[in-house]
């Protein structure tokens, strides 16, 4: 884990939501009221590994938004 490394989570238009430090965990919560949590990972500025799988983060966001999943620092 690196504190120095920030995972800058946004909505899918990029605008910042929230920072969690690179190992940090996030929670996601789902329409049925279940929640879930993930590790997120710092790959670059933009892509992240969340829970084991790499990816942009606003494509994260967007597949959230189409499913209505939130999320939170955990």
């Amino acid at each position: 884990m690196n504190a120095a490394r920030q995972v800058c989570m946004t909505d899918s238009k990029g605008r910042t939501l929230f920072s969690v430090p690179d190992g940090d965990i996030i929670r996601m919560f789902y329409g049925n009221g279940e929640d879930y949590f993930a590790v997120c990972r710092y790959l670059d500025e933009t892509h992240a590994e969340i829970d084991g799988v790499r990816c942009a983060v606003r494509e994260f966001a967007q597949r959230m938004e189409q499913n209505r999943i939130s999320y939170a620092p955990a």
